[in-house]
């Protein structure tokens, strides 16, 4: 009947039903509405219920007593099943979480709910007997028959189940060695440990101590939904960073990891451990304690690195895409002593790896004092062993401390060429002690910051070229001028180049007289590592300009004289005497 008046979860489900995929946040928010409207619907059938009870049956305890008992049964049935049906969605194939077909999904579904169903009305029929006065040794061995009728239904839903369980535990892209370790025998693992809770409350109960019915339940929940719900995290991080969702897969990270501390916490909780108070108690509660101090600073240090580390590379792809839009070249195909990345682009990789490396430290002195190891001598230890070092590995701290006054003084930044005397590069990566420089041919340099004695950077500023070349000696040197005043005009106006001038391209007059001719250099200023893009322009420029307007470049010549006359010759053979006086004058 409710279905009928309120199909609300199914036209949820419904409005998903098609071939579009759908994201974690999409499959949460069906699921969701789907388990707010069968709460709903459990609400509403209890108060229905009620008020049809009180209104035919005003008097009678004990009847109130059932009545209040099987409700309460009835009502955890209900969450119970709408619990299940959200994870398993045996229904909405499309809603799903793990990676089942339909008939696994229902059959693991209907497993569960009858094993909850029949575990249920008979624990409270058990828990009614006692509350009516049934005392006898039949209440507790009524209570072991619920027991064992639990074990045996869930035992018999998961052995059946049990290859669909490992095959959507191990389907994850690249799963790690952990996994693949427990995935396959993660079903028999379950059973085992039902199995033994079943043994250690049943001996309780035997041994007339109070047995943890809600907390042997509660923990065969975790054991069965955690790995599941851990699984489908997994995979929609790695979906999300297939997608380069940052701030999804760090969500979906940590979210993994929270839920990994509530289940610790839950546990701790329902089997009455008192974490706080773990110095007096025993050592099941100050390994409690420990682990769950240990997970949650994994927890805060875990988020405070995702925090920073998507800032700091969100930092740098905006740094890339505003140095690129403003210059027009991309940051990894500069030219030679190219523009450099800003200050704050080259420390940002510094930064992060120093905050990790800062938080890794921190928790692992955490740790060690959770476990119960006074950190006080090992910082102690740790600062000799560091002086020592110190002492041992002076190259190693002159070279870590010059690179820290290089950075200060900013010296260089990535991606400026540089040069410091024995090599020189495109500066390519920034480490502790070393500066690596990749050379314009490709080579990789990887220099000590100790070893640096000069460093000359490329790449600041601006760059200045200058060209020259020779012209006849009988060409018009101030034409020659006009037309290079000219030349940078339209250099200025090209649409390459034009924006990268900061002093025009211009004559500087006759560099000295050559061998061929008249040498004329000419200059310009540019932003750094376009001066070589605006050479070729440049000499494209000139030699259309020079062919126009009737002037050529010098080229090396060989003059030789030719001699026809006799007594032309005769003087010549005289002259050749003369200088041999030794040989004999031809004929």
């Amino acid at each position: 009947v409710l279905r009928k008046f309120m199909p609300l979860h199914l036209k949820l489900a419904n409005e998903v039903e098609d071939n579009s995929p759908m994201t974690l946040g999409a499959k949460l928010a069906g699921l969701g509405g789907i388990l707010g409207v069968r709460l709903a619907a459990m609400v509403l059938l209890a108060a229905v219920a009620g008020l049809v009870f009180f209104t035919i049956n005003s008097t009678g305890d004990q009847d109130r007593t059932t009545f209040f008992f099987y409700l309460g049964a009835l009502i955890l049935v209900r969450v119970a099943a709408a619990v299940t049906a959200v994870f398993y969605a045996p229904y909405h194939s499309r809603l799903r979480l793990p990676l089942y077909d339909d008939s696994e999904a229902r059959g693991l579904y209907r497993g569960i709910v009858l094993t909850v169903i029949l575990t249920a009305f008979a624990f409270f029929t058990c828990a009614l007997f006692g509350t009516l006065g049934v005392t006898t040794d039949a209440h507790p061995l009524l209570l072991l028959m619920v027991g064992n009728l639990f074990v045996i239904t869930f035992v018999i839903t998961i052995f059946r189940y049990r290859a669909s369980i490992v095959r959507d535990l191990l389907n994850v892209p690249q799963p790690r060695m952990i996994r693949s370790l427990l995935a396959p025998v993660w079903p028999w693992t379950l059973i085992v440990a039902v199995i033994g809770i079943w043994i250690l409350v049943a001996f309780t109960a035997l041994s007339d101590g109070w047995p943890l019915y809600g907390a042997a339940i509660a923990t065969v929940a975790i054991l069965l939904f955690y790995p599941t719900l851990d699984t489908a995290l997994e995979r929609a991080a790695v979906q999300f960073s297939e997608s380069t969702s940052d701030v999804s897969v760090a969500v979906t990270r940590v979210a993994r990891l929270v839920t990994l501390v509530v289940a610790v916490v839950v546990l701790t909780v329902i089997w009455k451990v008192d974490i706080f108070n773990a110095a007096s108690g025993g050592i099941g509660r100050r390994v409690a304690a420990a682990a769950l101090e240990i997970g949650a600073t994994c927890l805060v240090a875990y988020v405070i690195w995702q925090l920073f580390s998507i800032w700091i590379d969100r930092k740098i792809a905006q740094e890339d895409a505003e140095m690129a839009a403003a210059s027009g070249v991309d940051p990894n195909e500069m030219e030679i002593g190219g523009e450099g990345l800003s200050r704050i682009r080259t420390l940002l990789p510094l930064l992060k790896m120093t905050l990790k490396i800062a938080l890794g430290l921190m928790v692992i002195m955490i740790v060690l004092s959770a476990l119960g190891v006074n950190i006080g001598p090992v910082l102690a230890g740790a600062g000799v062993l560091g002086l020592a070092i110190g002492f041992g590995s002076q190259t190693l701290v002159r070279d870590i401390v010059s690179g820290g006054f290089f950075l200060i003084d900013d010296a260089f930044r990535l991606g400026e060429y540089v040069d410091v005397g024995s090599v020189k590069g495109t500066v390519e990566k920034i480490q502790v002690r070393s500066l690596r420089l990749r050379h314009h041919r490709g080579a990789v340099h990887t220099v000590p910051f100790g070893e640096i004695a000069t460093l000359t950077n490329y790449s600041r500023d601006w760059a200045i070229m200058k060209l020259k070349f020779v012209v006849p000696f009988e060409t018009d040197v101030e034409k020659v001028r006009k037309l290079l005043k000219k030349v940078g005009q339209e250099l200025l106006e090209h649409p390459d180049v034009g924006e990268d001038f900061l002093q025009p391209f211009k004559s500087q007059g006759v560099l000295e007289i050559g061998e061929h001719g008249l040498v004329v250099r000419a200059k310009f200023m540019c932003k750094p590592g376009r001066q070589f893009l605006i050479r070729r322009h440049a000499f494209v420029a000139l030699q259309d300009a020079f062919r126009e307007n009737g002037i050529d470049f010098a080229r090396p010549q060989i003059r030789v004289i030719s001699v026809d006359d006799d007594e032309e010759l005769n003087a010549g053979a005289a002259a050749a005497a003369l200088k041999t006086p030794n040989q004999p004058a031809p004929a």
